[in-house]
């Protein structure tokens, strides 16, 4: 196959054992057409111009599939992804046509629709830090990040996060009226509408308490912004893949988002999905805030170490009452000698809390009774925490870019080695300190 870099490199472990004519789906990725700036959040503006966006981009599917015909002299299957607000679309491939397919005009890149997995959490028990939690009626990361702080100026109003997992359980006490809009992507990346909602396993339902979730029935707060408005899409129900991520991405647009949580990973190194992420945050203000994964420092999860990526350790409270960096955290300095001016990518951007996280899961039956709520580790945990934050700073300051909001972030971590440690591959640039970020933003 000729090297092409408009080819994403996992094609090769993907069609190394299909036979060359055996049809495989790639993700294409082509030239979008956008407004020159993108309407106030929240406005029926904005949701026209997406709207108008996705119609352009259904006519370059058309011609897409009309070029590619003519190219091949043979019929593949093209279809937009969702209704088209972003410019990708799923096209049969074979290893004889990839070459024809990338030199079509318009083509920006060709991904192979790999599997995507959950960055696993673990289920844990911690009897004294529960007793803790509950007479300060604060989860310890909340406290931590002195939220009540920032819940005297916001707490998310008007701000939409879209956590695409295992779905929710929307039903749970503390996630009343909480979710606005629910989904499940099939393997096949239909949209399959659901009432009620549910969760595939419990780690959405976890997630979604972090990001904004009320109190339990003993008072203590799990969610960094209660106030904050819920999408929920099932995109790792059954055997997902890269294609169910995208299209939940589309559909997240499409139902108002202002901020993606993702705890994913997938099966090869994607260099090209950084071009989905540019496109959520310059051209639809987006933020998508990605778990950086559970690998161990030296590795890093993808779509976590996209360098355009806002990826987030994960931060425990040792028994010294110390913080450190997890020893499940991911990390690692990615060195791409050829990729002005991404040459040296370091991960994590940012930690949060993210060992012996409190927060909802679906209701459970156990021996010694049912429970609603428990805690889990990993940087899944961490996650939620930053998007939490996000949607507190959006609320707060609803005419900063979300560029702007990753800049403060950055800026105003805390890393316990000195500014002259920043970034580096443990810590990243540093705790995340949201009041100082509110400061900074105004």
């Amino acid at each position: 196959m000729t090297i092409n870099p408009k080819i994403s490199p996992a094609f090769a472990p993907f069609l190394s054992h299909t036979d060359p004519q055996g049809k495989q789906d790639a993700i294409v990725i082509f030239q979008g057409q956008y407004p020159t700036n993108i309407a106030p959040r929240d406005s029926q503006q904005r949701f026209n111009t997406i709207q108008q966006t996705a119609t352009s981009h259904q006519a370059e599917v058309s011609k897409l599939a009309a070029s590619y015909k003519s190219a091949v002299g043979q019929n593949f299957n093209v279809s937009a992804i969702g209704s088209g607000a972003l410019p990708i679309a799923t096209v049969e491939v074979t290893a004889e046509t990839l070459p024809a397919l990338v030199e079509q005009p318009g083509v920006v890149a060709v991904l192979p629709n790999q599997k995507i997995k959950l960055i696993e959490p673990s289920a844990i028990d911690y009897q004294q830090l529960r007793r803790q939690e509950e007479n300060n009626k604060l989860t310890w990361g909340l406290e931590l990040l002195e939220i009540p702080k920032m819940w005297e100026k916001t707490k998310g109003k008007g701000v939409t996060v879209s956590v695409l997992d295992t779905g929710v359980h929307g039903d749970h006490p503390a996630l009343k009226d909480r979710v606005k809009g629910f989904v499940v992507i099939d393997p096949l990346g239909r949209r399959i509408t659901a009432t009620p909602s549910f969760d595939g396993g419990n780690h959405g339902t976890h997630v979604c308490g972090t990001v904004a979730g009320g109190k339990t029935e003993s008072g203590v707060s799990i969610g960094v912004a209660p106030e904050a408005d819920l999408l929920a899409g099932g995109v790792l129900i059954g055997n997902a893949t890269l294609r169910t991520l995208i299209e939940g991405i589309s559909w997240s647009i499409e139902n108002g988002a202002d901020v993606i949580n993702m705890s994913l990973g997938m099966s090869y190194y994607e260099p090209l999905f950084a071009q989905v992420f540019d496109m959520l945050i310059n051209q639809y203000d987006i933020l998508p805030v990605v778990a950086v994964g559970n690998e161990n420092h030296g590795n890093t999860s993808c779509p976590g170490n996209a360098h355009n990526a806002f990826s987030i350790g994960a931060v425990e409270m040792l028994p010294n009452s110390e913080l450190g960096i997890t020893f499940f955290s991911s990390g690692a300095s990615l060195v791409f000698p050829d990729d002005a001016p991404n040459r040296l990518v370091t991960k994590p951007d940012i930690s949060a809390p993210g060992a012996q996280v409190y927060s909802a899961v679906p209701p459970t039956k156990q021996a010694n009774g049912s429970f609603e709520y428990t805690y889990m580790d990993g940087t899944s945990m961490a996650t939620p925490h930053v998007a939490g934050v996000v949607a507190l700073l959006l609320a707060a300051q609803p005419d900063v870019p979300v560029s702007k909001i990753v800049e403060v972030l950055r800026e105003t971590a805390e890393h316990p080695g000195g500014e002259q440690m920043r970034p580096d591959n443990r810590w990243g640039w540093g705790l995340i300190k949201p009041w100082e970020a509110l400061q900074a933003l105004k």
